[in-house]
């Protein structure tokens, strides 16, 4: 199977005209790619890599973005996840190795 290489701007060109995708090794020529161009490309199967992906906070358009109510929370639709470290001492340490227990899977619902 006989692989072209094709620089990333002419896929993208591919892309917007419906032309099939196969068999391409991509050439990216260490440049910065703006995300719009990115997800169109992951869209389509062609996963770049993560040094060449460039965001323009300015260029993102923001405003299909739902705004966070309290009912999100209320409803379950949202959660808030808080991370925390607890000093343990070396009893308690002793014990959950021994009992095998996964202290990562802990869920707190409560805080008292």
């Amino acid at each position: 199977m006989e692989t072209n290489k094709k620089y990333w701007k002419d896929v993208l060109e591919m892309i917007k005209q419906n032309v099939e995708i196969k068999n391409i090794l991509i050439d990216f020529n260490n440049e910065k790619i703006e995300f719009k161009d990115v997800a169109l490309l992951n869209r389509n199967g062609i996963k770049v890599p993560e040094e060449f992906i460039f965001y323009n906070d300015d260029k993102i358009d923001f405003s299909d973005d739902p705004d966070i109510t309290e009912e999100d929370f209320a409803t379950g639709k949202l959660i808030w996840n808080v991370k925390t470290s607890l000093p343990l001492d070396k009893e308690l340490k002793d014990w959950i190795t021994k009992e095998k227990i996964d202290i990562n899977k802990f869920k707190v619902s409560h805080f008292v």
